[in-house]
Formats: C-alpha cells, sequence, structure tokens
C-alpha cells in the first residue's frame, strides 16, 4: 500500500497540494478555514495512510489538529 501512497502524495505535491488530513478514511485537502476543502481520496479498504490521523476518531479533533503536510508523508515512505 505504501507504493500506492507515495505515487499519490508525489501527485499531490506536484498539483501544489501542501497539507492534507484524514475525516472518516477520506483524504482531503488543508486550507485555511472557510475555505473549501477538497476530498483527494476515499479509503474503502481502511487501511492506508495509517500515520495519519483521522478526525472522526475522536471528538476534539479538527482538521488543524490532524493536518499533515505532504513533503512530510513522502520523506516518510521513501525512508522505508
Amino acid at each position: 500500500m505504501s507504493e500506492l501512497e507515495l505515487l499519490l502524495l508525489k501527485m499531490w505535491a506536484e498539483n501544489g497540494i501542501v497539507e492534507v488530513y484524514k475525516y472518516k478514511n477520506r483524504i482531503k485537502v488543508f486550507k485555511r478555514e472557510g475555505l473549501v476543502r477538497y476530498e483527494l481520496f476515499c479509503d474503502l479498504t481502511y487501511k492506508m495512510f495509517p500515520d495519519l490521523e483521522d478526525t472522526a476518531n475522536r471528538d476534539d479533533a479538527y482538521a488543524e489538529d490532524c493536518k499533515a503536510s505532504v513533503k512530510d508523508l513522502i520523506k516518510s515512505r521513501e525512508g522505508l
């Protein structure tokens, strides 16, 4: 799965996506409050991007709390 994750992350980075977050196993673009948040990927297996905390798993979590840098996610997967 990490190969697919790496390909997706690189594609998103090439298209200017800087930060992402997970909500109900959907990877979304993080933008500042008030802007539309686009869904990039829906993980039907519930196994991809395990290092991203799903905001739906905590009552007190917001996208701001769980966002991650696409570049950092790429680096962590290239190190495997």
